[in-house]
């Protein structure tokens, strides 16, 4: 007969931002990039559209490609301009074929643009002056609303928290512990640091999804100058007490971990989230060490690189039944 899974209500958290009908239906509540996986709709198209904020969030990778993309066609677009107007209205087009001058209006497109104006080709007759002195105004705006982003971008705080792949469940003071490992990836300082740690099963008698706090050893560190192993012990009063690893499966279950520190860098406190689903917690392991002593005696080595090294043990460790 199958064991029926009853959590223990006592450390239900009711104020998570999920409601109870939430369903992940294999997928994370939390991705990977600690934003939530939620769709937005009903709103108006209008209403959606955020270009700031957007611009703001987006990946370096995407915000480069996007300036590059805009950069181009709108240079792209003026030249397509003056070549209707006539290039004859353009001074000291030298192109001989119809593509030569054609990439030469697409480039004093570019010097207009900038506001560079190398002067070899300038714009003659009422028409093509205009259509300058509007590209040259459009640049102007351009440029400084990049100027804005790239502040933005540069000065919005954030962790750059790295964390172990895996979490693991290893002995710890005669039972059982939970365990995750986190590091600063960054040469500046996290201090006052706090971690919660909250896993989400659903229910299979109710259907309900249970949003459980998960006590820790250690709530708070003075500061993250090394790394910081998460623990939460796999007492009677946990939630995970009395849990396999099949359960955890079977619920759909899905841990969820919160970090604030402040930093010194911004005088701000950031945040940090992340989430392991049952698929990425391993029974019967502990983390490797990853920092050492200096060859010199002098400073403290932080191997980053082994942040999520575990090693399997050859101890039984009696998983829950």
């Amino acid at each position: 007969m199958k064991r029926k899974i009853l959590f223990n209500r006592q450390s239900e958290d009711k104020y998570t931002g999920f409601g109870s009908q939430a369903q992940s239906q294999g997928n994370r509540l939390v991705n990977k990039d600690g934003s939530f996986n939620v769709q937005r709709e009903g709103l108006p198209f209008m209403s959606r559209v955020n270009p700031f904020h957007d611009l703001i969030l987006m990946t370096w990778t995407h915000f480069s490609l996007m300036i590059l993309a805009f950069y181009f066609t709108v240079n792209l677009l003026f030249a397509c301009i003056y070549y209707y107007i006539g290039i004859e209205h353009l001074g000291g087009i030298i192109g001989d074929t119809e593509k030569d001058k054609f990439f030469e209006a697409f480039f004093f497109s570019t010097q207009t643009f900038t506001t560079v104006g190398f002067g070899r080709i300038n714009p003659t007759g009422y028409a093509a002056s205009a259509v300058a002195a509007i590209e040259s105004l459009t640049g102007l705006m351009a440029f400084a609303l990049a100027t804005g982003l790239l502040y933005g971008r540069f000065s919005r705080p954030n962790a750059k928290l790295i964390r172990s792949e895996h979490a693991v469940i290893a002995p710890f003071q005669e039972k059982t512990a939970l365990m995750i490992r986190i590091a600063n990836a960054r040469n500046n300082q996290l201090i006052e640091c706090e971690a919660r740690m909250m896993l989400s099963c659903i229910e299979k008698e109710t259907s309900v999804r249970r949003f459980l706090t998960l006590k820790l050893e250690y709530e708070k560190v003075s500061a993250l100058s090394l790394s910081w192993t998460i623990v939460h012990p796999i007492e009677e009063d946990s939630p995970m007490y009395g849990l396999s690893m099949q359960d955890l499966l079977d619920t759909e279950a899905e841990l969820i971990i919160a970090f604030k520190g402040f930093d010194d860098t911004y005088s701000q406190t950031v945040h940090h989230r992340y989430s392991y689903t049952a698929h990425e917690i391993v029974y019967g392991a502990r983390f490797i060490p990853m920092f050492e002593r200096a060859k010199d005696g002098q400073a403290t080595v932080l191997h980053l690189d082994m942040i999520g090294a575990y090693e399997i043990l050859d101890l039984d460790i009696k998983k829950p039944a």
